[in-house]
């Protein structure tokens, strides 16, 4: 076995830590995978879980696409092995935190790392093939927010996924009002604006519009529940931010 440097043993520790993959790790360091591998068992006790997609619970899945859709990050580094999916949580959202981090651990069925950012907790997974499974559901052009759409259409006459869905939008990039009763859903996307209204019609639900003009900038579109239809909504999808 390959003896290491502290220097470069401390990097691989961190590199496990951070939940790079083997190949991310050989990539960075120049490491021989059987030597990484070794580190990881001997100092760290890991052991090497591929992600295991459950795809039994539809809505789960519409929830972590809906929370990609409104605060995810996909990324790609060149031509390494680095590809990850990352998402943004509000660091005082603690109950949104901990929901959204155990339904992707089990949708991957693999354990996930909070990263500790300004004013932010940043999620993430490295894995091309977690990447891949969220692009098979979502596309966008090279500026993400003003693009983000879901791919199939299809998915918002399933209630299950619909629910889902905007209730992933909601708990990302919408706001619950509580003491007026008013929950909005915000985006400079006009097609992800689409996809959250013909989700809200599937169950009927009654919201109004608002595009904001905004000089130099792209507009701002804004959909708006009050009254009863909040009611409604939290009864039906049941948002953690209702909590």
């Amino acid at each position: 076995m390959v003896l290491l440097k502290p220097q470069l043993k401390e990097k691989i520790l961190q590199l496990i830590n951070e939940n790079r993959s083997l190949n991310q790790i050989v990539k960075e360091t120049q490491v021989g995978k059987t030597t990484i591998y070794y580190y990881m068992k001997k100092i760290k006790g890991v052991k090497l879980i591929p992600i295991n997609f459950d795809f039994s619970n539809i809505e789960r899945i519409g929830e972590v696409i809906g929370f990609f859709a409104g605060d995810g990050q996909y990324c790609h580094f060149g031509e390494s092995y680095d590809w990850r999916i990352r998402f943004f949580f509000n660091e005082k959202e603690i109950k949104v935190i901990n929901y959204y981090k155990d339904r992707i651990e089990q949708l991957i069925n693999k354990k996930t790392t909070l990263i500790s950012g300004q004013s932010v907790k940043i999620l993430q997974v490295h894995s091309k093939k977690f990447c891949d499974f969220i692009l098979s559901y979502v596309k966008f052009g090279l500026k993400k927010t003003r693009t983000i759409e879901l791919k199939r259409k299809i998915l918002l006459t399933n209630r299950n996924f619909t629910k889902g869905f905007l209730k992933g939008l909601i708990d990302s990039d919408g706001y619950v009002r509580k003491g007026r009763r008013e929950i909005y859903f915000g985006s400079v996307s006009n097609k992800l604006i689409k996809d959250f209204i013909k989700g809200l019609s599937l169950f009927s639900l009654n919201y109004k519009l608002y595009v904001q003009k905004r000089n130099g900038y792209l507009d701002f579109y804004k959909v708006r529940l009050a009254n009863d239809e909040v009611d409604r909504f939290i009864n039906i999808i049941q948002p953690i931010k209702a909590i």
